[in-house]
């Protein structure tokens, strides 16, 4: 087999296509099913569903860390297995909730993976877009200071906007979002956003969803079920459909209005 080495001289520019893509990791398995869609490049995709639906299997394959079983995904009309690995992963960001960081300087971690020189005002200026700046000049060392194994040092909140830093200086075309938010507090969840706003300007951008406050502007919702998408649109759109986006809207909207009345209650004692 001939080894895939198509890299367009310009790079992407993030047009996804899957056309009747199936994959399992196992014969006669499917984790994905039929899935087809497609997004203009610099649109947003949000993926909601149930644990094992086929959410994650699906972002997966776009930096073809699998390939498809059938089915094809074109990126700028061009089939994903012509382009290298190395080169598709230098042209994808991925920004997990729990973020992998190395034993070593914050500066070292915002710049792994970045195959330039870049300044120290650049790095700074990431810092600053993903809301983490200020942080860091309150540590003694600033940006020498040592983050210990896995980032035990730091906390949840700031190990993901110490990632997202990273993965504006690596400036890639595409975008994969674990936007879980559930285990940070109100005011570290809006800094993570924002940062999330900014890095996601003008790049295509997969979410894999938990909850729909944060894909409610999304160009496009995907709702898997089983492998499939099941239901496909707009958040106004979905929302006058019956269906599990409705059902998850409706669920999480009673528990949001039981938590903020509980709320209420507390401060009134």
């Amino acid at each position: 087999m001939t080894a895939a080495t198509y890299q367009p001289e310009d790079g992407i520019k993030g047009q996804i296509c899957f056309d009747q893509v199936s994959f399992a990791y196992e014969k006669d398995y499917l984790v994905l099913d039929d899935v087809s869609f497609s997004c203009e490049a610099g649109k947003v995709v949000a993926l909601l569903g149930s644990t094992g639906s086929g959410k994650t299997s699906l972002v997966n394959l776009l930096p073809r860390f699998y390939d498809v079983t059938s089915g094809q995904i074109l990126l700028d009309g061009v089939n994903l297995n012509e382009y290298s690995r190395e080169f598709l992963r230098s042209q994808i960001g991925i920004v997990e909730q729990e973020p992998f960081l190395f034993s070593c300087s914050i500066q070292d971690n915002i710049t792994y993976g970045v195959h330039r020189e870049v300044s120290q005002e650049e790095i700074e200026e990431a810092a600053r877009e993903a809301a983490i700046h200020e942080v860091i000049l309150g540590f003694k060392n600033g940006y020498d200071t040592l983050v210990g194994e896995r980032g035990v040092t730091l906390s949840g909140g700031q190990k993901q906007r110490l990632a997202i830093a990273r993965t504006l200086l690596i400036n890639p075309r595409i975008l994969i979002l674990d936007d879980s938010t559930s285990s940070v507090d109100m005011e570290t969840e809006v800094q993570i956003r924002a940062a999330l706003d900014s890095l996601m300007t003008n790049r295509t951008t997969f979410i894999i969803a938990h909850r729909i406050q944060s894909i409610m502007n999304a160009d496009l919702i995907l709702v898997f079920d089983k492998g499939k998408i099941v239901q496909t649109g707009e958040h106004e759109a979905l929302l006058n459909q019956d269906g599990i986006y409705k059902d998850i809207y409706d669920i999480q909207a009673r528990i949001d209005s039981a938590l903020q009345e509980e709320i209420d209650r507390v401060d009134t004692i």
